[in-house]
């Protein structure tokens, strides 16, 4: 099969995907550095039959809009008994002179799938159990609801199978939009990458993220804050 029609395959798996589908939550989110907002992001989890979608969705905001940095990832997986298993990741990055594309298809009853990153095939093979860059959030989400904090996962992420490594880094009572907000903070590092981390999940309000600050190295990148919940 050629890569051509391979992505004309994954536009129409997406399509039938989000027919008669059902929202169960969607968050708004402010991302900021130097208390600069610079975009605007959507958390939407989606039900659809026996599938769910999870997407987030961001675009550029404020004077910021000059530069056109929108980008939207899904990822498309079942969720029975507790247990994820993704079906298709899919990243879309449009920004200003460049855009990208990356989709990954899983197959984890033979331990196997396929990226295709720009217009080329990656194959990975006898893989072990591996999430994608989203269904790996929902799954932690999860298990810290259940009081497991120290988790480890295999990612496929943008075509690379990377760890994934979660811990409990503190707990502190912060300002939201829901008012002072008792937390748990967890930092998440990539084994072999410079990015790191720190979530903000609020424990009364099902352990929706609210605060997260992103680091390279020792730097802080930018923030991002739950601005509204409008479901």
């Amino acid at each position: 099969m050629t890569v051509r029609l391979i992505s004309m395959f994954l536009l129409m798996l997406i399509n039938s995907a989000f027919a008669g589908e059902e929202t169960i939550f969607e968050h708004q989110y402010k991302l900021s550095k130097k208390n600069i907002n610079f975009a605007t992001s959507y958390n939407i989890l989606l039900k659809n039959d026996d599938k769910k979608i999870f997407k987030i969705k961001s675009k550029s905001s404020g004077i910021f809009k000059l530069k056109k940095d929108n980008r939207l990832e899904e990822s498309v997986f079942l969720d029975n008994d507790g247990k994820i298993t993704p079906i298709s990741y899919n990243f879309h990055k449009i920004q200003k002179v460049k855009e990208e594309k990356i989709s990954t298809i899983f197959d984890l009853k033979n331990n196997s799938a396929y990226t295709i990153k720009n217009n080329k095939k990656i194959e990975h093979k006898n893989i072990p159990y591996a999430l994608d860059r989203l269904s790996v959030q929902i799954d932690f989400q999860k298990k810290i609801k259940s009081g497991h904090f120290d988790v480890e996962y295999n990612v496929i992420d943008k075509g690379r199978i990377r760890k994934y490594i979660f811990s409990l880094f503190n707990g502190e009572i912060i300002d939201t939009i829901l008012g002072k907000t008792n937390t748990i903070v967890i930092k998440k590092i990539i084994v072999r990458n410079k990015r790191n981390t720190l979530t903000w999940y609020a424990v009364d309000h099902d352990f929706i993220p609210v605060k997260i600050e992103q680091y390279r190295n020792n730097s802080l990148k930018f923030t991002v804050k739950l601005n509204k919940i409008i479901k």
